[in-house]
């Protein structure tokens, strides 16, 4: 039999279909393709977000990167010429050496990044591990770093700087006094941007430290009560009205440092040592000492002290953990300049040697030194060490 042809409206209808039918999957496929797209930009993205500090580090402050270097030479030890009142400050895989006129950036191996004549009558600095900050104690004016470049350079006027500290990022905060405050406290994010202020009328800030999100600030400052010196530490709430979230008080005790890691806050003072929750401000532990307090050091959840118990023995090593509380003690060298800790082993700088311990106070390497070193920092795997009239490395 044979089948009749399409009749005219028939075929004009299934074209309208075919043409309907090729316009939705063209939609179709022109969908799933932008789909395709934003979800390749997405994965692109998320962990540039994640590492942007990371990938964007080298970007910062190229601006104003420093082209001036005082030497070519790359190695240790590295010649303190013109003997001054150096000081030298890690900064992770480099460090700065800043003395009465420069502030100098070198790498890890002992090559010279930059060399800025600072200007400061009286300057000094803090680091962590990717910034310093140097001031002008007594003055007015401090600056932002990093290994390459100056990143903002401020001013405080009518008030002058008592010290600054510098968060585990870029936050800054800087400690004036001036007018009827005895202390004004400041508080910078890494561009230089103003966020938050606290005064103080008959109290002395101490130490200021960060959390590690940088939405609280926590101070340490001394105050007399009743005729006793004691110490108050108190949380603030910098990112909405600057509200006080808790204090506490330590009696008969002067702050020497202040401490956040986590959830747990320590300050180190002269007659002992306390730990408080950070998210409450109770109480964790504490350690009284012995003796006085020769020198020490806090990294993590370890700290450790160096100090003479006043026996035969002479000078004690501790190690203390989170909660204040002794996980080894040994007896050390009387004539110990220095001690740090670092992923979870101990230093100590002694007139003669530079002796590593583990978590428990275990021997690990003991270095002869060549010289006669006054101080050290950790500068990669290594130490650099601060002599009369050079710097030395020795690897850990």
């Amino acid at each position: 039999m044979k089948v009749p042809d399409k009749k005219p409206l028939e075929q004009k209808n299934s074209d309208v279909n075919d043409v309907t039918l090729y316009r939705k999957k063209k939609k179709r496929a022109k969908l799933i393709r932008n789909l395709i797209i934003l979800l390749v930009i997405v994965a692109a993205a998320v962990p540039i977000w994640i590492f942007r500090d990371t990938i964007f580090e080298p970007l910062r402050g190229i601006a104003s990167k420093i082209p001036t270097t005082t030497t070519d030479s790359t190695g240790y030890p590295i010649d303190l010429s013109g003997r001054s009142d150096y000081s030298f400050y890690s900064m992770s895989d480099s460090f700065a050496l800043l003395s009465d006129t420069y502030l100098y950036s070198y790498s890890a191996d002992g090559g010279q990044i930059f060399a800025l004549q600072h200007g400061y009558v009286n300057p000094m600095a803090v680091s962590n591990a990717k910034r310093i900050v140097i001031y002008d104690k007594g003055g007015h004016d401090f600056s932002l770093f990093n290994k390459t470049s100056r990143i903002y350079n401020l001013s405080i006027q009518d008030e002058v700087i008592v010290s600054v500290f510098l968060g585990s990022s870029e936050h800054t905060a800087v400690v004036t006094t001036g007018g009827r405050y005895s202390n004004v406290i400041y508080v910078y994010d890494g561009n230089g941007k103003w966020q938050y202020t606290q005064r103080f009328i008959d109290e002395n800030i101490m130490q200021a430290a960060f959390s590690d999100d940088n939405r609280y600030l926590y101070i340490t400052r001394v105050c007399s009560e009743s005729g006793d010196i004691v110490t108050k530490l108190s949380k603030y709430d910098i990112s909405g009205e600057g509200s006080e979230v808790w204090s506490a008080v330590i009696g008969d005790c002067v702050s020497m440092a202040l401490r956040v890691s986590g959830d747990t806050v320590t300050v180190t003072g002269d007659s002992e040592i306390i730990s408080y929750d950070s998210e409450s401000g109770n109480q964790k532990g504490n350690y009284k000492y012995s003796g006085s307090v020769r020198c020490f050091d806090t990294s993590g959840n370890m700290t450790a002290f160096v100090f003479d118990d006043y026996t035969d023995d002479g000078n004690v090593l501790v190690l203390l953990d989170s909660k204040c509380e002794a996980v080894a003690s040994i007896a050390a060298d009387t004539g110990i300049k220095s001690v740090g800790v670092k992923d979870g082993k101990v230093t100590v700088l002694t007139e003669t040697h530079l002796k590593v311990y583990d978590s428990q106070l275990k021997a690990v390497s003991d270095t002869l030194l060549d010289d006669s070193y006054s101080d050290f920092i950790y500068v990669g795997n290594s130490a650099v060490l601060m002599g009369y009239d050079k710097l030395n490395s020795i690897s850990l």
